[in-house]
Parts: C-alpha cells; sequence; structure tokens
C-alpha cells in the first residue's frame, strides 16, 4: 500500500506542476489540496509566500489551482493513513483549541490521543471520504479495540462544537509547519516507484520491439539494404551524431539527449550560445561547433520534450498557443490536457517541419488538416519562447 500511495503522490505533483524533489513543500501542498473546510488560498500564501526583499528574492511557489479546484482524483481514507506514515506529529504543540477539544475526547473514550489528535484533525477535514470512517480506519491502524463504537462516540460528543472556517485554517497552517517530514523514506520510495516504471516501460518496449520486429533473418536483410539509401539521413541520427562527438565517460544518456535536442532546433537563432546551461566541458563544446542536427530523430525528441515538467507560472505564449491552437480539439479532449501537456505540445509546434507532426501525433493522437493549419499560422505570427522552454529543460 505504501508504494501505490507515492505512486498517487507522484502522478498529483505532476498534474498539478509541483516539482516533488522538494519534498516538504510537496507533501504540504498535497495536503492542503485535499482539504475542506479551510480557505485554500489563505493557508498557501500564509505557508509558501516568500520574502518580498529584493536581497532574498527568489521563485515563487506554485500550484496549479485549476486542477486542484476542477480535476482532483478521489482517494481513500487508507491512502491517507499509509501517507501520514512519512509524517512525524510528535512535534506539533497541541496549544489549540481545536487539537485540546480532540485530545479531550479521545481520552474519555480511553484512547492513547498520541499523534492522533493531528490525524484525526486531518481526517475529519479531507474531501472524498467520510470523517467518521477516516477516524475508524485510523483506530483499526492503531489495533484500538471496538473502533466502530468509539469513532461514532467521539464524534457525538464533538458535534456541538462551533465551526470556523477561518480557526480551521489556522489549525491546519500550525500542523503543517511544526510537522517533520521523514524525506529520507520517502525519497527511498519514490526512487522505488520511478525504478519500477522505468523496468515496466523497458519490459513493454522489449515486447513491441518482438512483435514487429520480424524474423531476425530478414530483418537485418533489410537493414543492409537500406543502409546504402540512408547513408545521408544517418549522419544526423543520434547514435552516428554522438559517435562524432566523441562524448566522455560521464556523460549520462538524458544530457546527452538534451544536447541532441538542442542541436536540432531551428527556431532558436544561435544553439552555441545555450549550451552552457546543459554543460561546460570544453571539449564537447568545440565538438558542438561544427554539430547541427538537420534531420533529427523524431524519436529522441520526443522523449526529451515528455521529460520537461512545468513547476511555475505559465509563460503568456504557452497561454496563447492554447488559445489559438487548440480550437479544433474536442471538448471533452481539451478538458483532459494538463499544463504539462499543453507545454509538450507547445515545444512540439516549434520543432523542425520535418518531424514535428510525428511528434505531435506521439504526445496526442489529434493531427487534422485544421490543427496543422492553426499550429502553422501560429509559429509563423509568434516568436519561440526558448528562454523559458531552456529553463524548464534545465531544472528537471
Amino acid at each position: 500500500m505504501s508504494s501505490i500511495a507515492v505512486d498517487h503522490f507522484i502522478h498529483f505533483c505532476v498534474d498539478a506542476n509541483i516539482d516533488h524533489k522538494n519534498i516538504t513543500d510537496s507533501m504540504r501542498k498535497y495536503m492542503l489540496a485535499y482539504q475542506r473546510n479551510i480557505l485554500h488560498r489563505g493557508a498557501f500564501t500564509a505557508l509558501f509566500e516568500r520574502s518580498a526583499d529584493a536581497a532574498l528574492e527568489t521563485k515563487m511557489s506554485y500550484i496549479n489551482w485549476d486542477y486542484i479546484e476542477r480535476n482532483l482524483p478521489r482517494l481513500d481514507c487508507a491512502h491517507w493513513i499509509a501517507m501520514f506514515k512519512y509524517i512525524d506529529f510528535s512535534s506539533v504543540p497541541r496549544d489549540k483549541s481545536v487539537l485540546q477539544n480532540i485530545d479531550r475526547h479521545l481520552k474519555t473514550l480511553n484512547v492513547d490521543s498520541h499523534d492522533l489528535a493531528c490525524q484525526v484533525f486531518l481526517l475529519k477535514n479531507t474531501n472524498f471520504i467520510t470523517s467518521q470512517l477516516g477516524v475508524e480506519r485510523l483506530m483499526c491502524e492503531y489495533e484500538i479495540p471496538d473502533a466502530y463504537t468509539k469513532s461514532l462516540q467521539f464524534f457525538a460528543m464533538s458535534a456541538d462544537a462551533a465551526f470556523d472556517i477561518t480557526e480551521t485554517t489556522a489549525v491546519f497552517c500550525h500542523i503543517m509547519r511544526k510537522c517533520r517530514i521523514n524525506e529520507a523514506e520517502l525519497e527511498k520510495q519514490i526512487q522505488f516507484v520511478n525504478l519500477r516504471e522505468e523496468e515496466l516501460s523497458a519490459s513493454f518496449r522489449v515486447k513491441q520491439i518482438r512483435m514487429i520486429g520480424g524474423r531476425p533473418r530478414l530483418r537485418s536483410k533489410l537493414t543492409e539494404i537500406q543502409r546504402e539509401s540512408r547513408s545521408v539521413f544517418d549522419m544526423y541520427t543520434f547514435i552516428s551524431w554522438g559517435q562524432a562527438i566523441r562524448f566522455p565517460n560521464v556523460f549520462s544518456l538524458h544530457t546527452k539527449y538534451k544536447l541532441y535536442f538542442l542541436m536540432s532546433q531551428v527556431h532558436i537563432p544561435n544553439p552555441l550560445e545555450h549550451v552552457h546551461t546543459i554543460t561546460r566541458d570544453g571539449h564537447v563544446n568545440n565538438a558542438l561547433k561544427t554539430a547541427f542536427v538537420q534531420k533529427p530523430e523524431h524519436e529522441i525528441l520526443h522523449k526529451v520534450i515528455t521529460s520537461m515538467k512545468l513547476t511555475e507560472e505559465p509563460f503568456k505564449e504557452l497561454q496563447d498557443f492554447r488559445c489559438e491552437c487548440m480550437d479544433a480539439f474536442p471538448v471533452s479532449q481539451l478538458n483532459s490536457l494538463r499544463l504539462n501537456d499543453m507545454l509538450h505540445l507547445y515545444v512540439c509546434a516549434y520543432q523542425n517541419t520535418a518531424v514535428w507532426k510525428d511528434i505531435w501525433k506521439q504526445l496526442i493522437p489529434l493531427l487534422s488538416h485544421q490543427v496543422i493549419r492553426d499550429v502553422e499560422n501560429f509559429v509563423l505570427k509568434k516568436p519561440f519562447n526558448y528562454d523559458a522552454m531552456l529553463s524548464i529543460l534545465n531544472n528537471n
């Protein structure tokens, strides 16, 4: 259950445009998004506002409110109890009246309220679950006898308490500020989930190759026949290009992909000026001066584009792209697109004219004449915001 809960957490961060590498802030945003009976934007400002001092100026924290308000997936109480295991609530002072009342009611029921008060408060105010069922499941998790009856008695005792949304918001912020997130353990789980997904993806890829590859002898024969006719194109394949550059052994495959992607850009005036944002290796910088990619492999570009994740306020061109190029999309398809999907389509539109349609069809299986016309007109009218794209590329 733990890895499943972490998997949901990772997907939430991707869909809500949150950088899950900053685990503490990401977990707080995750809890905030699913709370009810609080002022969400006020709590977000209180928890994540940055100093206005120019000397301490940092990038503002961001969350995709449109996704939070419309598209949150439903999660059960077992998921939240699993996520609570990565949070230490013992450091939270019980100096708020709401938490003191919860403590008192639990003690009346002969329940050891150590660390339970904060969890009960969060479960009572979590969207998509029944409060009584959540508290009952929590008691079962701690092996408290007669959990069903005690959960009913707890809510009977707290039923006449006054409700103040401002006070509830203040208590939530108090808990989130004072609790400690077990970053080391959660990071291990995130790495485990990512490795498992990579292994599954590789396994499916191997099966796909076996299904469509044909007999080995025929495939080898076909490769030899086509090699002569494709000799010019082969100059720009990723493998041939990498052999010409002769990258040092310390370079990761993803770094090579990013450099290949950069050198294939036709809407960046001088890609060499931006190589230093990816690597400062002198040998590689010199080799890239004559290594422009004229006919890139769309599979490599697709991998780089889909690795981009937006974790800050969308730039203006992305909003314009959505308004001007999505008219031919069905409403259901348009509503299912996330900000990251829109970013991928925007970057795809500015790729080499020989491959952008192939990449687009890999991103989304919808490419009509109207879409092609809208995208090409947009690219002609609007210059590519490559500074924003490179910033996103290098932050992932």
